[in-house]
């Protein structure tokens, strides 16, 4: 069974089978942010990535750009750096997708189980 995070990430990334490299990377980043906001450097080196190395940023970007597509980080600036953070708007897309799954299921099964809504 897919737990949640899964289920985030397949939202980000896709079914592309390169996705798959990406994905633990990801989760990783979704971790490391929940603990709070980095910088661009401190994020890299806490993924094993050079910041000083073009394909390191280059993959980085490669990265983090579904999940800022997504809307699962966000970015905002402050001391002169660029802040990554969690957002909350991902998250709440990721439990759109799942209502929706869920009332398809259950107009599936003939609403069996389906309340109302106060």
């Amino acid at each position: 069974m897919e737990t949640g995070a899964e289920r985030l990430l397949e939202l980000a990334y896709g079914n592309h089978p390169k996705s798959v490299l990406l994905k633990p990377e990801g989760r990783k980043v979704l971790r490391i942010l929940r603990e709070g906001a980095r910088g661009m450097e401190e994020l890299m080196k806490e993924l094993g990535l050079d910041p000083l190395s073009a394909a390191h940023r280059k993959h980085f970007y490669l990265l983090l750009r579904p999940l800022r597509e997504k809307g699962m980080i966000s970015t905002r600036r402050a001391g002169g750096k660029t802040l990554y953070h969690l957002s909350y708007d991902g998250f709440s897309q990721y439990l759109r997708e799942l209502r929706k799954e869920a009332e398809f299921w259950l107009k599936e099964a003939g609403g069996e189980g389906k309340e109302k809504a106060p």
